[in-house]
This record gives C-alpha cells, sequence and structure tokens, in this order.
C-alpha cells in the first residue's frame, strides 16, 4: 500500500479480478480443481478487492474465524486483516482448521539491536489445515 490505501486501492482490485479470471480458466479446463490465493495482498478484510475475490467464486478462510480472531496486524491500534488466503468451494469444503499465530502483531517492535529470530515481522503467521478428503 505503498502511496496510499486509495491510490493502491485500483492496482489490487485490477490484480483480484486477474486472480478471478485465471481461477475461471483453470476451472474450465479441470472443474474439480483446488485453488488458493494467499499472502500479503494488502488490502483490509471488507474492501473492494477482496469483495471481488470473493463474488468471483472465492471463500475467505477466515469465514471460520470469529470476529475476534480476525486479525494478523495492529495499526494504530486498530486490528486489522493485511494477509488473505481465498479458496474454491471445493478446497474450502476439505478446510479443517485456520490458525493465525498472534506470535507478532500483539507485541511491540524490538529493539534495533534485538538478534532473536522472535517478532521479526509486523504481521502474524497464518496457517491452514487441510484434510484429504470432505
Amino acid at each position: 500500500m505503498a502511496g496510499g490505501e486509495a491510490a493502491t486501492e485500483p492496482r489490487r482490485t485490477a490484480q483480484a479480478a486477474w486472480n478471478v479470471i485465471v481461477m475461471e480458466q483453470i476451472l474450465t479446463e479441470d472443474p474439480e480443481a483446488h485453488i488458493a490465493v494467499l499472502g500479503d495482498l494488502n488490502p483490509f478484510l471488507d474492501t473492494l478487492p477482496i469483495q471481488i475475490l470473493e463474488e468471483g467464486g472465492f471463500v475467505h478462510t477466515f469465514d471460520i474465524l470469529s470476529e475476534e480472531e480476525r486479525y494478523n496486524y495492529i495499526f494504530e491500534r486498530q486490528s486489522q486483516v493485511l494477509d488473505h488466503i481465498l479458496v474454491t468451494p471445493n478446497l474450502m469444503d476439505l478446510l479443517k482448521q485456520v490458525v493465525i499465530l498472534h506470535v507478532n502483531s500483539n507485541y511491540p517492535l524490538p529493539d534495533p539491536d534485538y538478534t532473536s529470530p522472535l517478532r521479526k515481522s509486523d504481521h502474524d503467521p497464518v496457517i491452514v489445515i487441510f484434510t484429504l478428503s470432505p
């Protein structure tokens, strides 16, 4: 979001729409394909890029979490989501668990001389676990 949310939203929205097109192409060739869009996508949970992905057929894995659990980044005391994992419905059917490891965002940034591998990010890692069959 370098440049601000409003300045970068058109690009992130276009990228989301492109991901929907790619998903549709893959599913045309293989209707049973399991597809995921994941990573530090940078839109907040309730913004247009995420809505485009969901309206295009992806399901957000955070849907199974309570609202209090849905954050992996804190900025100016506001809990937010910047890292996402959205999947096709058939892959969502295999979802067993979503865990956001709150090991970074809940804690202050360390001193610059801090050498531990812990607390090296301002984002919390997100883990999803799928079963082999529904």
